[in-house]
Order: structure tokens, then sequence, then C-alpha cells
């Protein structure tokens, strides 16, 4: 009997090893390896085409999920002209999703070409398929835009104001200029041109929430109001001659 033993031992064993064996011989032939990529998922992308992230991406189906560099496939995704933010996560067992975060227009630009620009004074560089019925940014050249100079920081404060709805009307034009500052056209009914120079706006913009309410009980509306001026506002009422007040 004591001899019976060890060859029943060895005859588990190999039993024990055939079978594993087979199992693994079966899943290489009858199921694909696990954690192998078979999907990618793209969640938030309404300006951006899903198969572009896909190309960006650059991952192909059957890698292994945990050899896929996410760090490189997020920055690849959020070199897309409308992509603002991405997010890469693996899940498992099969499926990259991609969480897509896009900028959203609010201006148009001319620069080298006309592009879209965001409240955040970020330029979009991609084909004008989101329309035109936008606001225009003159005269501020790609440099200004990029370099952190007066021109640029008063004209983001001015699109956050903007943002917030804290110029009365609709806004048709916001000129730029490297000398004279800021000036806002407003288009429609009750339009008009407002100077803002490159004073506190903050400032400039309650003097011209007073001027408003001062010619409002009048009757009177000002088609040009220039606010550049430290103890006045220059202000041309109707099709009359212009004409100073008080701010």
């Amino acid at each position: 009997m004591s001899r019976l033993r060890p060859l029943g031992a060895l005859l588990w064993i190999l039993a024990i090893l055939g079978l594993a064996s087979g199992l693994y011989a079966a899943s290489r032939t009858e199921h694909p390896l696990p954690f192998r990529l078979r999907e990618v998922r793209v969640v938030g992308a309404t300006r951006t085409d899903p198969e572009a992230v896909w190309r960006a991406a650059g991952v192909e189906p059957g890698r292994p999920l945990f050899g896929i560099d996410v760090g490189r496939v997020r920055e690849a995704v959020e070199a897309l002209p409308w992509v603002r933010r991405a997010r890469v996560v693996r899940q498992i067992p099969s499926t990259l999703r991609i969480r897509v975060e896009e900028w959203t227009p609010g201006y148009l630009i001319r620069l080298d070409r006309l592009c879209y620009l965001t409240a955040e004074g970020h330029v979009v560089r991609a084909p004008l398929d989101q329309g035109l019925d936008f606001p225009v940014v003159t005269g501020i050249t790609a440099a200004e835009l990029t370099r952190d100079g007066p021109a640029r920081q008063a004209l983001l404060e001015l699109l956050a104001r903007l943002d917030r709805g804290e110029i009365p009307g609709e806004v048709g034009e916001i000129h730029v200029d490297p000398t004279d500052g800021l000036t806002v056209y407003t288009a429609g009914p009750g339009a008009r041109a407002v100077h803002l120079g490159f004073r506190d706006l903050g400032d400039q913009l309650r003097r011209l929430a007073r001027l408003d309410r001062h010619l409002k009980k009048r009757g009177q509306r000002a088609r040009v109001v220039d606010l550049d001026y430290e103890d006045k506002i220059v202000a041309r009422l109707g099709g009359a001659a212009g004409r100073s007040t008080r701010p």
C-alpha cells in the first residue's frame, strides 16, 4: 500500500496539469484573452467627431488594456481643436473610456483667418461649422492675445463681464486698440458705441449704468459714449451733436 500512495499522488498531479493545459488551450482558441481592448467609448463629444477622438487616441483593438499609456492618449485627445480637457479611464475587462469636456464658442476673431474665441480667451482653430452668429473681436493680434499685456488682460476681463451679462444690449463687435483700449459696439435697437479704454472696467461700467439711468429719466439715449476720462463722460445723444455730462 505504501508504494501505491506515491503513484496515486503522481497521477493526481498529472491530472491537474493536464486540466490546466486544456483550459489554457481552450482560452487561446475559443475565447479572447482577458484584459484586451475591445471598445473605445467616447463621452461628452458634441462638437468633436467621436471618430476624430478614436484616431487621436491611436489605440487598436486587441492591445493589452493595461499596456495603454492613458497619459499619452489624454494629451493626444486634448490636442484636438474643440477639446478643453479629457479624462481617460481603463474599464475592466476590455474598455477604454474617454470623457471629453469641450470649449464653448462665444465670439469670432480674425487672426491669420477667422476663428472662434471663447470667453476664456482661447482661440479654437476649427472649421466654422458652429455658425457665424457671434460677436466679432477685432484689432488684437495673435501675439497680443497670447502675451500677458494690457490688451489681453483688458479683453479677458471684458469677456468675463459680458459672460455675466454686465453690459446691456446685444454686442456686435469688440474692438481692441493697443493705444486707445476697448470699444464695444452693440447691435439691434438702441445700437451704440461705448469706448472703455484700458481703465478700471468695473468702474467704467458702473458709470455707464448711472448715465443710462440718468438719460432714461429724460427720455433720451446715447448713441456714442466715451468713458475714457477721469472726471466726465462724453456722450452723443441720438443724432444730435456731442455733449458732455458728469459721471
